[in-house]
């Protein structure tokens, strides 16, 4: 059973600055946490909504002339992706003739391409570009010589409508940066829950072997800059306007 919503452990090493040492270890750990995780993408795994707890703290270590302390910590966060073909409502923030823009509030990279839009239908261009997708509903009708009730109400999507799609898919692009230069990192898939991420491999967490089980590398893990899409359609029943 897949959810949208999921808790995904990672393990991580936190720097911890010395002007931070009197507000005990835990309180600094999980401001650390919720300074760079929170908003983040994560690639193959998906954006992270928030600290969900703190499973598991190492001990700090100072490294040569560098007065923070260093803290090996695993921790899970609650992540967003959704599976292939859960049906999400969202709301309509833009219409073009390349398809819908729809937005969550908290997760604005969502796109209906125009090819996966309800059939028939045509695109009524708007003001600066902005328009409403329509579906022709009577087209049949008018080509079978039916009449057509003049009071027929348009069947039309645009900017501020509640709108129900389904995944189609999710997309993760990124950029890694290393001493062998940048590197682009793309990858298309459906959601997978649960999943260890590891940021940086710790000999002291490598005994319990509690977080070697995950999918992402330690490259793509950290990743410096990494975006999720999800690509959406509403060209099955029951989909389109709530």
């Amino acid at each position: 059973y897949r959810l949208m919503f999921f808790l995904t452990t990672i393990a991580d090493t936190l720097r911890i600055t010395p002007g931070d040492f009197g507000t005990g270890d835990t309180t600094s750990i999980i401001a650390a946490i919720n300074a760079t995780y929170p908003e983040k993408v994560i690639m193959d795994v998906g954006l992270c909504i928030a600290l969900y707890d703190v499973i598991r703290v190492g001990s700090s270590l100072i490294h040569p002339a560098d007065g923070g302390a260093h803290f090996e910590v695993v921790f899970r966060v609650v992540v967003f992706k959704p599976f292939i073909g859960e049906v999400i409502t969202g709301e309509v923030s833009n219409c073009t003739k390349e398809g819908i823009d729809v937005t969550l509030n908290f997760f604005t990279k969502i796109k209906i391409p125009y090819y996966n839009i309800f059939d028939p239908n045509h695109f009524v261009e708007g003001k600066r570009g902005e328009g409403k997708w329509v579906w022709d509903d009577h087209e049949n009708d008018v080509e079978d010589n039916a009449d057509v009730p003049d009071d027929t109400e348009e069947l039309a999507i645009e900017k501020g409508d509640l709108i129900s799609f389904a995944v189609d898919s999710v997309h993760f692009t990124g950029k890694n940066y290393s001493v062998k230069g940048v590197h682009t990192l793309e990858s298309t898939s459906d959601a997978k829950v649960g999943g260890v991420v590891g940021r940086k491999r710790s000999q002291s967490f490598d005994k319990g072997k509690s977080w070697e089980e995950g999918n992402i590398t330690t490259d793509q893990s950290s990743t410096s800059t990494c975006e999720m899409q999800i690509i959406g359609s509403v060209k099955s029943d029951g989909l389109g306007k709530p």
